[in-house]
């Protein structure tokens, strides 16, 4: 009999309060949350038109896809998010559709918990 070994993935999740308290502090209370709003459905936006470059097989529309997903994720401090979608561009742009795949998942992995761990952050109050 052979032996059954059991993978799981575990991401370490990184979100800059930091930056969220800087937008507090710079515009206020109700506009740095209307503005982590707008910037999260713009970042949603982005990733479900990589995800659908991705099922098209269209890896050549990755890398602009991922660059301003990033930029949305890193205004926000969504750290981890950001640095995976960096690699995500990096690998569409050499055309390693294998890395660029198994970076894909673990953006929407890594994606889904730093929004959690966004709207648990204590200033927040939606």
């Amino acid at each position: 009999m052979g032996e059954i070994v059991h993978l799981r993935q575990h991401d370490t999740i990184a979100v800059d309060s930091h930056r969220i308290a800087a937008l507090f502090r710079h515009l206020g209370a109700a506009q740095a949350e209307m503005a982590i709003i707008t910037t999260l459905e713009n970042l949603t936006g982005c990733l479900r038109v990589t995800e659908a470059a991705f099922r098209a097989d269209t890896l050549a529309q990755v890398p602009e896809h991922a660059r301003t997903a990033r930029a949305f994720a890193d205004s926000i401090g969504l750290v981890s998010l950001a640095t995976i979608l960096g690699q995500l561009e990096n690998a569409s742009q050499q055309q390693d559709k294998t890395a660029a795949t198994a970076l894909w998942h673990r953006a929407a992995r890594v994606g889904d918990r730093s929004f959690v761990d966004l709207w648990q952050l204590p200033l927040l109050q939606m």
